[in-house]
């Protein structure tokens, strides 16, 4: 018995490294192929879920994206990563409410995580709220004084609002 499960996890890893290696490369549709042999065989398996997220997202297939992001976080609800993740496929959708919820899950996980008040900076502007934009980007600069981006938008909110 003990080779077949022995054999079974060389496959599990043989796909799950060839995935990887996809959407390293930016071959998102091998991604979703190599990925999703992964999870139907282990459907809880994060990091092929995270991953199929991410190229969803990238294929600008964003409600399969978030379904992906959404079992990551319900398995591990403390995925900072998979919350940011969720705000961006949500925003692309045009759900900013939602969006911005999903970055609060990640303030509430880790308030450093990497670009998590630019992307609540995004959000908020986008909402109309450029003040509490402005609030955030600089708190991403903060964290961040080389975030080229956010020194942008940076300089874009004080134009609009100073």
């Amino acid at each position: 018995m003990w080779p077949f499960g022995r054999k079974k996890l060389r496959t599990i890893a043989s796909k799950l490294r060839a995935g990887t290696k996809a959407i390293a490369r930016g071959d998102y549709v091998m991604t979703v192929q190599w990925l999703g042999e992964v999870v139907a065989e282990e459907p809880e398996h994060i990091t092929a879920l995270l991953n199929l997220g991410a190229a969803y997202h990238h294929l600008e297939q964003h409600s399969r994206a978030i379904e992906y992001f959404e079992r990551v976080t319900a398995l591990r609800p403390g995925h900072a990563k998979a919350w940011l993740n969720m705000a961006a496929a949500r925003s692309a959708l045009g759900h900013l409410e939602l969006a911005e919820q999903a970055l609060d899950q990640v303030m509430e996980i880790d308030p450093h995580f990497p670009d998590v008040h630019y992307n609540l900076a995004v959000v908020k502007l986008r909402l109309a709220r450029p003040f509490e934009a402005l609030a955030e980007v600089e708190l991403q600069l903060a964290d961040n004084p080389g975030h080229v981006a956010a020194r942008e938008l940076l300089e874009k909110l004080r134009a609009e609002v100073i």
